[in-house]
């Protein structure tokens, strides 16, 4: 009777070891199953991000047209045009919401790269084809476009700030990184000043690894160190820390899974009121306060997060913005020397006083939009393969 009883309870043991075992590997494959779903893109997400990305290089743009503020630059010298208070008011407003491009453009790298468990090597090989091979191929275009500019009398004085002819082996070097020579201020932009965030972008990848392990050590600290960094404006000359901060702050969203239904969550006027308060703070208190017109960033990217909801929610809205960010790099890579064109050529011709500057501001900019979209789409028309080496494949 003992031994039945032994045996009895060696195989209800038995039994329950292998229900434990059973539970474990159910355990197993349900985390498995929950890695490989935090490692799929959200569709509904995937297309807020692509109707946001023409819209972002729109901003991009107005970015660039500077003259309200640091005027034109002519090879016999510079103009400079005074701006009534109430038209520099209208640039710092239009400026508040521009000025989330960048910021939102990093972030938005920065989770891609993260959601996705990219390896070094293949990620490498990824940024090559997608980022540095166009950032080499512009650069030498713009090379031989401002030297053969440089060659004729009836063009040379628009294209003359930087003569081609006369680059030092320093100079050649911050064609390409920045940092050098006649590229070594203000901010070290390359030739093509604007792909300074593609240069930027190419070297956080080559750097999210360690990114991620210093960020998993020390989360609270390295959020903290590189908020400060980023509202500081200290230079660490490698990558700027604005590209650095948004850039990590991409791996905190996918590290703590947080998701943009949160802000969805939010109500509309609520987040209009909220975006609203901080625009008018900046306004007028952003010289006093730094942390100011970040809190305004931070704001106005959930705000555009929050409104690409609507984008996607209508078909028309968003077929067309579907539509238009296969230019956007396009758009993005060409605008640096059309604008100045453009730029140039109308303070040539229109008034640049008063309400004329508000004028200039807005049209000039988005005719330079529409002009390099349509060149865009008549390129792709033609040269398929060489417009897909040009952006990168996208």
């Amino acid at each position: 009777m003992y031994n039945n009883k032994d045996s009895r309870q060696q195989t209800a043991d038995s039994r329950q070891q292998t229900a434990d075992s059973r539970q474990q590997t159910a355990d197993s494959r349900q985390q498995t199953a929950d890695s490989r779903q935090q490692t799929i893109l959200d569709p509904l997400l995937s297309k807020r991000i692509h109707s946001l990305r023409f819209l972002l290089i729109v901003f991009v743009v107005f970015i660039h047209n500077t003259v309200i503020n640091a005027g034109v630059n002519f090879s016999d010298g510079s103009q400079t045009f005074e701006a009534p208070l109430y038209v520099e008011k209208v640039k710092e407003l239009a400026g508040t919401f521009t000025g989330i491009a960048v910021p939102l453009f990093f972030l938005i790298s920065g989770f891609l790269l993260y959601i996705k468990e990219q390896k070094f090597l293949g990620n490498l090989k990824k940024k090559c084809r997608t980022i540095l091979l166009p950032y080499i191929l512009w650069a030498i275009l713009v090379i031989l476009f401002l030297f053969v500019a440089q060659s004729f009398s009836f063009t040379k004085p628009y294209f003359a700030t930087r003569i081609v002819r006369e680059f030092s082996p320093l100079d050649w070097i911050g064609v390409f990184a920045g940092h050098f020579g006649k590229f070594a201020v203000p901010y070290g932009h390359p030739l093509v000043y604007q792909f300074w965030f593609l240069r930027d972008l190419f070297v956080l990848n080559l750097l999210f690894v360690i990114i991620k392990k210093i960020v998993d050590r020390c989360p609270g600290g390295t959020l903290v160190l590189f908020f400060i960094l980023w509202i500081g404006d200290i230079d660490i000359y490698i990558v700027s820390t604005a590209a650095l901060f948004f850039f990590t702050l991409g791996y905190y969203i996918v590290k703590y899974n947080i998701s943009y239904k949160h802000l969805d969550n939010i109500k509309t006027f609520d987040m209009i009121i909220m975006y609203m308060t901080t625009i008018i703070i900046k306004l007028f208190f952003r010289e006093h306060i730094a942390i100011i017109s970040a809190i305004n960033i931070m704001v106005g990217i959930m705000f555009f997060i929050k409104l690409s909801y609507s984008f996607i929610n209508k078909t028309k809205v968003y077929k067309i913005l579907a539509w238009l960010e296969q230019y956007a790099f396009w758009v993005y890579a060409t605008h640096g020397i059309a604008i100045a064109i453009i730029i140039k050529l109308s303070v040539k011709i229109m008034p640049m006083n008063g309400g004329w500057l508000l004028v200039h501001y807005f049209i000039v900019t988005l005719l330079c939009i529409f002009i390099l979209l349509g060149i865009g789409i008549l390129f792709k028309k033609i040269f398929p393969k060489v417009f897909s080496i040009l952006t990168g494949g996208r």
